[in-house]
């Protein structure tokens, strides 16, 4: 690895496992400055279909960031969340498809994070289900309502 100070060749001088993958510690042999690199594992290429029906790269921040706006002022760890985004990532990626909707990472983080807080899971499911109980496939904003089923005028 080149050192990204002088582009000189640097040398490993720790290695730690991470849950995301390994922190490696590393000194410069000629300038002798340190820096840190991240190694994560690479994704086989797996995409989502919005409800848009736009295709983009499976991102696992953007669901760790959605759980945290649900369970905001809830009990709920920065752990739990990671670790549940790592397993719909891992469910994903294990059913060897190339391209799932939006829809199932839905479902998916709704399920996971009922076993976990059902409040919250109760918050998400609001933003994503209609009145009947089922994910809402397009974005209609006939039908849409507030988050949380909340009015946000009077109509009476």
């Amino acid at each position: 690895m080149q050192c990204p100070y002088c582009r000189a060749e640097s040398s490993v001088t720790e290695t730690r496992v991470t849950a995301d993958g390994l922190r490696r510690r590393r000194m410069c042999t000629a300038c002798k400055r340190r820096f840190t690199t991240y190694e994560k594992v690479g994704l086989p290429g797996l995409k989502v279909t919005k409800r848009d029906g736009t295709v983009e790269l499976f991102d696992r921040e953007k669901i760790v960031e959605a759980l945290a706006r649900v369970t905001a002022h809830r009990t709920v760890t920065d752990d739990d969340l990671r670790r549940i985004a790592a397993d719909i990532e891992g469910r994903l990626v294990d059913g060897a498809r190339k391209v799932v909707a939006w829809s199932d990472i839905a479902q998916l983080a709704i399920d996971r994070l009922r076993d976990i807080d059902p409040v919250s899971a109760n918050r998400l499911a609001a933003n994503y289900t209609d009145e009947t109980g089922a994910l809402r496939l397009v974005h209609d904003k006939a039908t849409d309502r507030p988050q949380l089923g909340l009015r946000l005028e009077d109509d009476d």
